[in-house]
């Protein structure tokens, strides 16, 4: 790790495009700006509350392995380089995926801690008390494309969560579980300042411009507990929350919150690489595409339809029906049940951004 410098006390005050701007004006700018870079956005540090090296290892290995990311307040930390002294870790993964990691965090002293009116239930009950039902909907949709739909208590996207607990240091990690793909659930959030994920190679900010420059989070409706609470904490911190775009804003193609097609990791993104890179495979966050819109009283939307196959690991996010026809011919060869097209889709999708 490179060693601290003065440089880092002006650094720190200076928003993202500021620092970029700064870089640019002369060589010794540019180098100083990597280094403050390179030790500032350190996932070690980021997790050094919840794991010890090794383990944080261990940590980028299942994210590798399950597609599971992190994002909530703690991606927002991460960004944002600040600290919440009494924040959760928030991790999110597909539901079939996340048996390992709950015994994982239980292997390494975390405590598995049942919702209230369930506090009798095992580890190994609360895994099981979700999903078979809607799985078995999904599976019978012919295309593999459906619409985002409202599902069970938690809210939009949500399957179930799993509290995770640990002392002397108290320590606390949720584990948050989809039914399909987990960036749903983040894209119904309850504004867009929370909008950042963490993967085992990326870190990705889907709305930069406004949250980190301009401090504003675009309030999303959307079903789930708290809302409104999670809102009011934010402004707390610091975000003025926008109920809609003005007539004005919304005809400004610049707008941070201007409608149109995105994926993960375009041009709008803030995209960082978490180092020190590991020896594990490329992941598919990048596959997924959405649509912010805007409604005739210019309240805000995010559309986007669900890919999910028994030929992919994954299930994704599709922006819409151009994408989906597409992506269609590659998925009706189910000649070889074993075969899965994760690779193949993103293939796919980089072929169809760049023509």
């Amino acid at each position: 790790m490179l060693p601290a410098t003065t440089d880092d006390i002006v650094f720190h005050r200076l928003s993202p495009s500021n620092l970029l701007r700064y870089a640019q004006t002369c060589k010794t700018a540019y180098g100083a700006v990597s280094s403050y870079i390179q030790r500032t956005f350190q996932v070690q540090q980021l997790l050094s509350r919840f794991f010890t090296p090794s383990e944080i290892h261990y940590f980028r290995y299942w994210q590798s392995r399950t597609g599971m990311f992190i994002s909530g307040s703690t991606a927002l930390q991460f960004f944002d380089r600040s600290f919440y002294p009494d924040s959760d870790l928030d991790i999110y993964v597909e539901h079939r995926h996340c048996e390992p990691i709950a015994y994982w965090l239980t292997s390494l002293g975390y405590a598995f801690e049942p919702r209230r009116g369930h506090e009798n239930d095992t580890l190994a009950d609360a895994l099981v008390q979700t999903l078979p039902s809607l799985y078995g909907e999904v599976h019978m949709v012919s295309s593999g494309f459906f619409e985002s739909a409202s599902v069970g208590y938690f809210g939009r996207g949500v399957a179930n969560v799993y509290n995770f607990h640990k002392y002397n240091p108290d320590r606390k990690i949720q584990l948050i579980t989809s039914y399909h793909s987990p960036l749903e659930v983040v894209l119904n959030f309850h504004s867009t300042c929370v909008m950042n994920i963490i993967t085992h190679e990326k870190a990705y900010s889907l709305y930069p411009k406004a949250t980190f420059e301009q401090r504003r989070s675009l309030i999303i409706s959307t079903e789930g507990s708290n809302q409104e609470t999670a809102r009011k904490k934010y402004a707390t911190r610091g975000w003025s929350m926008v109920e809609q775009l003005t007539h004005e804003e919304y005809r400004h193609s610049g707008s941070a919150f201007a409608q149109g097609g995105r994926y993960v990791g375009d041009s709008k993104c803030w995209t960082l690489p978490i180092l020190p890179k590991l020896d594990l495979p490329e992941g598919y966050m990048e596959t997924n595409t959405w649509e912010l819109v805007h409604q005739a009283n210019l309240e805000p939307e995010m559309l986007f339809l669900i890919l999910l196959t028994g030929n992919l690991r994954y299930s994704y996010l599709v922006v819409d029906r151009s994408v989906q026809k597409y992506l269609t011919p590659a998925l009706l060869d189910v000649s070889d049940d074993k075969c899965v097209y994760d690779d193949d889709i993103k293939k796919l999708l980089r072929w169809h951004r760049e023509s």
